[in-house]
């Protein structure tokens, strides 16, 4: 089992109970949103950038609980390949007819060859240690002029040993290899044929999830005692959990860490 698989196989009913079955970043757009309002934004945006249409095959890579994937069908008739290697969150799922879930690693998933319309990755690219093997992966399994979304963190280009070091402790609490700069990861798509459409830049709108994360977690005690052996167990097998969150928003604002969102398309090759 993968170190990210564990994570989440692991701490499925905290993070569950934390921020619900939508496990990425909230965007504060007007700065009042609660944080089920800022997860949403995210969803839209990204939903806005994939565009489903009538008969597409889209793959949802590294789906969690499958929430986006229901987005994506919810007012189109496509069908989805929602891929995650957690078993929990497979479990956890609700079925659909036009989703079918797969419990797999997305580098050893089984779809045809260009047998994708488009394809989106919302926070799982951060988790393979190789953008190029990524990007091959995924290349090969999308047909010619197809999209491909990725909404990702990322570190800034060029940080401090300091800032390297305070990103590399970040990263193994969230079962991320590293982060790497954006830029790496556009040079790395031109490499696997894939021509940027449109980049944004979310970091500032991001940024707050971290605050609500933590708390969203210090209060959890209060809201939920049947909990507190859960958080218990969490804070002693995961004592860096916790002092994470306020960690990754001073990262956020101190600009170590970026969040964007990039649109490519696959060019059409020989």
């Amino acid at each position: 089992m993968s170190t990210n698989a564990k994570l989440y196989d692991g701490l499925d009913l905290l993070f569950r109970e934390l921020w619900g079955k939508t496990l990425h970043h909230g965007l504060w757009i007007k700065g009042n949103e609660s944080p089920v309002q800022a997860r949403n934004n995210l969803a839209q945006v990204c939903l806005t950038a994939l565009a489903p249409q009538k008969g597409d095959t889209i793959a949802d890579i590294g789906c969690g609980y499958g929430t986006f994937s229901h987005l994506i069908v919810k007012d189109s008739d496509c069908q989805v390949h929602s891929i995650t290697n957690s078993l929990a969150q497979i479990q956890a799922a609700t079925s659909h007819p036009n989703i079918t879930f797969h419990h797999t690693d997305w580098l050893d998933h089984s779809l045809p060859p260009r047998s994708l319309d488009k394809a989106i990755a919302l926070e799982s690219l951060s988790h393979f240690p190789n953008f190029d093997t990524f990007l091959s992966a995924t290349s090969k399994s999308l047909r010619p002029g197809a999209l491909f979304v990725i909404s990702d963190w990322y570190a800034k280009p060029h940080p401090s040993p300091v800032e390297q070091l305070l990103l590399r402790n970040l990263a193994k609490t969230g079962a991320i290899p590293n982060w790497r700069p954006i830029n790496h990861l556009l040079t790395a798509a031109s490499r696997h044929h894939f021509t940027l459409q449109n980049q944004q830049n979310f970091s500032s709108q991001a940024a707050p999830t971290w605050n609500a994360f933590f708390k969203l977690s210090c209060l959890l005690p209060f809201q939920k005692p049947k909990l507190i052996p859960l958080l218990s167990k969490t804070a002693l097998h995961r004592p860096p959990l916790l002092i994470s969150f306020p960690l990754l928003r001073l990262a956020y604002h101190l600009g170590i860490l970026e969040y964007h969102l990039c649109i490519f398309k696959k060019e059409h090759t020989t």
